[in-house]
């Protein structure tokens, strides 16, 4: 057998396994209870968890001994801790070795840097800038930004941006950092329930306060700079625009219980009405008029949507397919994943052979082929694993994590 043969027997039987494994280990698992996603819900009020670093864990997956842990979405807080469950089936009768390192697999995409910045501050990757700039954050104390950063993939260099100002009265740090038009967005919220918009120009200065909106006490779900202005939505629904340059918001006519999935398209439920429905179950363009309904087949359970495409699981697997109910492809991760893998293909999974685990693995569906994150695994107090899996950033383009003193930043636009 050459060696070609060889590489592509070996993604062949990741990829088998990878269907066949966590399909396993992620059935066995308890329900998460509703007095704790209930908890949840409410310390996103009291403290607003969609955190400046957009790259925080999204989710726990634990094996031999205790199964999953918490789905939290793309941009929330720490991973929670797992329950017990039931041990995992025994391991498969042929063993498998993990996929070949990430940075290996696509070179080109791949940088390893310093975690922290050379004064010792963590750095918090947000956002690409450019092909190798990176928006980066640090914080002053637990998610409250203190300055933001151009930070140089290519000579390690952390460059000031603007300093955060958290003004006296902030209930709800700032949020929801967006790149566009040369300058960086932001959201924070005070006591007396006005919200702020603010930017600064990325070649550096102090930051002004573009516009303000009262929205509900929950604060905004979802900002982006399009062009010449700044779009944004509430929480509790409806969406606004206000100029780039400075001035009044204006709300979009007839949005006012929309949710901003992606100019122009916003719908319903919202990312955090779960409790509703797969969040953007309907969506309108808000420019055209167009509308879309997500199809729902017997037997099935949808749980999230983009633009084009729904994620949901049915008869213990599940599967990425289009909005209208056709294309269906069965996901190499647990029942009920709520996240989309990004641009239908890049996808964030662990990878276990009964109850060894193996790696947390990128997995391109396109090409079938997966690299190692490098990610370890952490024993529980249980006798089982549990492994933390990365988020993307919300531009589907920035994949980032830490292992040891390294920060890993993938840019899947270079695969």
């Amino acid at each position: 057998m050459t060696r070609r043969d060889e590489h592509t027997q070996s993604h062949a039987v990741v990829e088998e396994t990878l269907r066949r494994t966590l399909g396993h280990a992620a059935g066995n698992a308890p329900p998460l209870p509703a007095a704790l996603t209930a908890g949840l819900d409410g310390h996103y009020r009291r403290r607003r968890h969609r955190t400046q670093a957009l790259l925080a864990a999204a989710a726990v997956v634990v094996v031999a001994g205790i199964t999953t842990g918490i789905t939290t979405g793309i941009t929330t807080g720490r991973p929670q801790p797992g329950t017990p469950g039931h041990p995992s089936p025994a391991a498969t009768a042929t063993p498998i070795d993990p996929p070949q390192p990430v940075e290996d697999v696509w070179p080109q995409a791949v940088r390893k840097v310093p975690a922290k910045t050379p004064d010792g501050v963590t750095l918090r990757p947000l956002q690409f800038i450019d092909d190798r700039t990176l928006l980066a954050s640090t914080w002053s104390s637990h998610e409250k930004t203190s300055t933001l950063y151009a930070y140089d993939l290519d000579t390690h260099q952390p460059r000031a941006i603007t300093d955060v100002v958290t003004p006296k009265g902030t209930v709800l740090f700032a949020s929801d950092f967006t790149v566009g038009g040369n300058r960086v967005a932001w959201w924070s919220m005070l006591k007396d329930g006005i919200i702020q918009i603010s930017t600064a120009p990325l070649s550096g200065g102090a930051p002004e306060v573009t516009t303000t909106v009262r929205a509900g006490e929950r604060g905004l779900d979802h900002v982006e700079i399009v062009g010449d202005r700044i779009v944004f939505s509430a929480r509790a629904g409806g969406v606004h625009t206000a100029p780039l340059s400075g001035g009044p918001a204006s709300p979009v006519p007839d949005t006012g219980s929309l949710h901003l999935l992606s100019w122009p398209w916003a719908g319903t439920p919202g990312l955090y009405d779960r409790a509703e429905g797969p969040p953007f179950a309907k969506i309108r363009n808000v420019e055209t008029g167009e509308t879309r309904t997500a199809v729902v087949h017997d037997g099935e359970e949808v749980t999230t949507c983009s633009v084009a495409s729904c994620a949901g699981h049915r008869e213990g697997k599940s599967f990425l397919r289009s909005r209208d109910g056709s294309g269906r492809r069965d996901l190499p991760d647990s029942p009920g994943t709520r996240t989309l893998p990004l641009h239908d293909r890049f996808h964030v999974t662990s990878l276990v052979d009964g109850r060894r685990f193996i790696a947390v693995a990128l997995y391109d569906l396109r090409t079938g082929r997966s690299g190692d994150l490098g990610i370890k695994a952490e024993p529980t107090e249980h006798g089982g694993y549990a492994v933390s899996l990365p988020g993307f950033d919300r531009a589907g383009r920035l994949l980032a994590y830490t292992v040891g003193k390294t920060l890993y930043v993938i840019d899947l636009s270079k695969i």
